[in-house]
């Protein structure tokens, strides 16, 4: 629905995604495709702030998800970490 309403995963969003992704991938319990993060900060309506910390809700394959803290420091090297197991899929706004 939200890329319906114009307003698309930005580039930080993205690296998010892709950390958790590539943190999942290799444990057999989770859909590594079905991920999804919180937005970026913003500043006004159409520009992004420079975002460090991402939530994310990784589908596990029997059902419900599990939330992963995604940091993304200057350094470049995401870390990823467990932050709640079987939490709701619908991140907070």
């Amino acid at each position: 629905m939200a890329l319906a309403a114009g307003c698309g995963e930005d580039a930080q969003q993205q690296l998010a995604r892709e950390a958790a992704q590539a943190h999942v991938r290799p444990l057999p319990a989770y859909d590594a495709e079905d991920v999804h993060c919180t937005e970026s900060a913003r500043l006004g309506f159409f520009k992004h702030a420079r975002t460090h910390t991402f939530l994310c809700a990784a589908r596990r394959r029997e059902g419900g998800c599990d939330w992963l803290n995604v940091e993304l420091p200057d350094s470049g090297v995401a870390r990823v970490a467990l932050f709640r197991r079987d939490a709701d899929c619908v991140l907070p706004g």
